[in-house]
């Protein structure tokens, strides 16, 4: 089969595809419960995701205060009870695995804090990988982003002292100069 036979059946195939889903009947009572269950779902996460209440378990967890977790926890059910979620979402939000999901979301939010803190620093965040395990994904995008910062440090350096590769005092004043640019900011 030739490469524009093989072209020409794709696009066929996707147009027929196209067509059977559009023409498939859907009935006003499924929309309807699709739509409910979608705004379910999105008032529960606005809940789990509220500022405060992120802080709040933020501040737990530093803190270590599985009370404060708790009573945190409990806040989202009142609110979710207050706002009429459904009772599954309710459920979920006092389960335990609600407050786990508190807590990845809330461990995931500090390692973030703690990054930028250190990115603006010029710190490493080795020990903050290992305090956040809930963010490993985020590691990788994490240490390119601090092997970019370095590169941009290096090539400032490289500019100020003339040479390649630079001096001390080069990459000294590269680096205040990159910490100044945060302060400012």
């Amino acid at each position: 089969m030739t490469f524009l036979k093989g072209l020409i059946l794709v696009v066929v195939l996707l147009i027929a595809a196209a067509g059977v889903w559009f023409t498939q009947p859907q009935t006003p009572v499924e929309d309807e419960q699709q739509d409910a269950a979608l705004a379910s779902l999105s008032f529960r996460q606005q809940i789990l995701h509220a500022s405060d209440l992120m802080a709040g378990v933020k501040q737990a967890i530093q803190q270590q205060d599985a009370q404060a977790l708790q009573t945190w926890q409990q806040k989202a059910v009142e609110v979710a009870v207050a706002a009429e979620l459904s009772q599954q979402d309710i459920d979920f939000i006092a389960s335990q695995e609600g407050l786990e999901y508190l807590q990845f979301h809330a461990n995931r939010a500090l390692f973030n804090e703690g990054f930028e803190q250190r990115y603006h620093s010029l710190a490493g965040i080795e020990d903050l990988k290992a305090q956040y395990p809930q963010a490993q994904d985020l590691f990788a995008k994490a240490d390119e982003m601090i092997a970019q910062r370095d590169a941009i440090i290096n090539e400032i350096a490289i500019e100020l002292g003339g040479t390649n590769p630079p001096g001390d005092v080069a990459i000294k004043e590269a680096k205040r100069l990159w910490q100044q640019r945060f302060k400012s900011n």
